[in-house]
């Protein structure tokens, strides 16, 4: 049983083990994070801007892991998601800016990209944004994991005028909604002024569904069978 802080970068929690691929005066333990390995029964895991880090094809595969890591009833929470909506709407209306006053070309290629040449100029590959997300692509990507339960919400980095980040909040056994939100937003206050604005956290989507027809989910995309298995998990959840 434990606590793991995934993607640490230079960010240390208390109380938690913070892993990354590189040493650092953070980090506890050294770990190729694309997928979850050595970590057995874990009670909780969160990770802050990693996930848009992972190439695209490797996703499923890390939540998959990330899902066996958990205790059945352990929770994983993600954050730092850059929120495609968001930042259409914003540049589209010319919204605030989170870098200068207005929500320009600038402040949208920095949520997309992640202005590697500026964050890690040796480093362009490693730092670059490779996916945007909407709650649609959270959603997919959390039931092809197999997760039976989890709530996405949006959020304000502290000191930003908008939400444009996104996050989720998953568990490893079947749950409710409106527990899963309530234990989130329990979790994400602790976190207040550190990775987001509490002030600011909305919940704009979830699911709940059996552990049964979460596992029904995970056929994988080359069968040819993932609809019917869908289909399958409804039918079974409804009965």
């Amino acid at each position: 049983m434990g606590r793991y802080n995934l993607g640490c970068g230079r960010t240390r929690l208390e109380g938690w083990t913070n892993v990354d691929i590189e040493p650092s005066e953070a980090t506890d333990l050294v770990a190729d994070l694309t997928e979850v390995t050595g970590i057995e029964d874990a009670s909780g895991i969160v990770s802050n801007a990693f996930f848009e880090h992972l190439p695209r094809g490797k996703r499923v595969a890390h939540l998959r892991s990330v899902r066996r890591a958990l205790a059945a009833d352990g929770f994983v929470c993600y954050l730092g998601l850059p929120n495609f909506r968001a930042i259409a709407e914003l540049y589209l209306n010319g919204g605030p800016g989170t870098i200068g006053p207005v929500f320009n070309l600038y402040n949208a290629y920095w949520y997309t990209h992640g202005d590697p040449e500026l964050v890690a100029p040796n480093a362009y590959f490693e730092q670059l944004h490779k996916s945007l997300f909407d709650t649609d692509e959270v959603a997919e990507l959390l039931s092809d994991a197999g997760f039976p339960a989890f709530t996405s919400f949006s959020y304000a980095h502290p000191g930003d005028p908008v939400a444009i980040s996104l996050g989720f909040y998953a568990t490893a056994g079947g749950q409710p909604v409106d527990e899963l939100e309530r234990d989130a937003r329990a979790l994400l206050a602790g976190f207040d002024g550190k990775f987001l604005d509490a002030s600011s956290l909305a919940f704009v989507d979830g699911t709940s569904r059996s552990p049964l027809g979460a596992r029904v989910m995970e056929v994988p995309e080359r069968t040819g069978l993932k609809r019917i298995a869908r289909v399958v998990a409804i039918r079974l959840w409804l009965r």
